[in-house]
């Protein structure tokens, strides 16, 4: 991959860990130390509103590096994979997301205000997740930072299959899954969607 390092920029703090107010230093999967070199990763964090009230929560947040991620990426079947990227294909409004990109050089916030697929904006959003591509202490402003509304995560969880929904049940499962005794006081649905 080519680099350019005119779109990296500093990882801006909403893409730190919530818990300790630091960038992601480690990959979830493989605990990989990611801000020593250039070593490509994303960061997912799912982040929900409360109507009313200008207070909100991390639902869960995670760096994975690149190759985990693809090794992910190779668990979701193929029948899902095509659907995502028809249900991308028949919903991001390219022109627009294109003018908010140029609009905005070097403001990585601005490319997240509104949901890439759906025009509805973080603070209409109950429930939204963003998404970084970094390199080593730096983020890239490639085709991320991007925000996706909880509708849009709901209608792209309803196309997945039943088998890919289990690996990815099982990848949120094994990371943040809740002391036993707490399981079922907590709600069941949750979205990862892979970046």
């Amino acid at each position: 991959m080519e680099d350019n390092n005119t779109n990296l920029i500093e990882i801006p703090k909403v893409f730190h860990s919530f818990s300790s107010e630091k960038p992601f230093d480690h990959c979830i999967e493989c605990d990989k130390y990611l801000l020593g070199d250039d070593s490509e990763y994303f960061i997912e964090k799912a982040i929900k509103n409360y109507k009313g009230f200008k207070a909100q929560d991390v639902i869960f947040e995670y760096a994975i590096c690149l190759p985990c991620a693809e090794k992910l990426r190779k668990q979701i079947s193929k029948e899902s994979m095509q659907s995502i990227e028809q249900y991308f294909a028949n919903n991001i409004d390219l022109p627009s997301r294109m003018e908010i990109m140029q609009n905005n050089p070097g403001t990585p916030e601005a490319w997240m205000e509104t949901c890439m697929l759906k025009g509805e904006s973080q603070k209409e959003s109950e429930e939204y997740q963003i998404y970084a591509h970094c390199k080593g202490n730096q983020m890239e402003l490639d085709h991320m930072p991007y925000m996706i509304c909880g509708a849009a995560l709901d209608e792209i969880a309803e196309l997945l299959s039943e088998q890919t929904r289990d690996e990815l049940d099982n990848f949120l499962k094994n990371h943040f899954g809740p002391p036993p005794e707490l399981k079922e006081l907590l709600p069941s649905k949750r979205r990862l969607v892979l970046v």
